[in-house]
């Protein structure tokens, strides 16, 4: 049940911070001045060093409210919220990873496009992004790790609710804010003690599974192969 909702949260994250942060990356990356680039790209970095629960304590003032009156609902801890707070703090992630593999493009391929008569946009999305994908896709896969290890953010937008959810719009419980949330009452040894430890160990494969794909896919490990 939590995996299920861990995963309808980190995916909703991905779906919602993906098109942004690759938008953001390709403006800094093609579009932007280097004096404008110099001043945004160190302040979307910190960003990503703000804690968790500043990020939770945003979601729970400002996204939990805005959720509940948009959608008319009794309560604004759902997974939609989650997903939006995830997302959020998975962008500077996501923004950092394909700012620089789309940098790393190199020039005469974007020359060589706009000397056939290719306009910037067209250089943009038939050369430029797919020489990059494997960055970008490096930044997508890391997004989810962020968004699927986080706990105290999601424990306080989502509700951690033990419900199997029919909709992002209920509240839900993650493996991460349950373990939080239940381990300091669960007795040592005991079945609820050992069921919070399996989850642990769930959350731990899929972090690896995680870190062996971005490592499997990175461009760094193209380049030597």
């Amino acid at each position: 049940m939590v995996s299920y909702c861990t995963f309808i949260v980190s995916i909703g994250a991905i779906v919602l911070a993906l098109p942004f942060g690759l938008a953001s990356a390709i403006y800094l990356a093609e579009i932007a001045d280097s004096r404008f680039r110099n001043i945004a790209k160190p302040l979307i970095e910190l960003l990503a060093g703000i804690p968790s629960v500043v990020y939770g304590f945003f979601g729970l003032v400002i996204i939990v409210p805005m959720v509940q009156s948009a959608f008319n609902l009794p309560v604004g801890e759902t997974a939609l919220s989650g997903s939006i707070v995830l997302g959020i703090m998975a962008l500077p992630t996501i923004i950092t990873v394909s700012e620089d593999a789309i940098r790393n493009t190199p020039r005469s391929m974007k020359e060589a496009s706009l000397a056939l008569g290719a306009n910037k946009w067209q250089t943009i999305v038939r050369v430029v992004i797919p020489y990059s994908i494997s960055g970008i896709t490096t930044a997508a896969i890391l997004g989810i790790g962020r968004a699927i290890g986080e706990t105290m953010a999601v424990l306080m937008v989502t509700g951690n609710a033990a419900v199997i959810p029919h909709s992002v719009l209920q509240p839900v419980g993650t493996i991460p804010a349950t373990i939080a949330a239940e381990l300091g009452e669960a007795p040592f040894g005991g079945l609820h003690f050992r069921a919070l430890f399996l989850l642990g160990s769930i959350l731990f494969i899929i972090t690896m599974i995680i870190n062996f794909i971005v490592e499997f896919i990175s461009p760094k490990r193209r380049t030597e192969h």
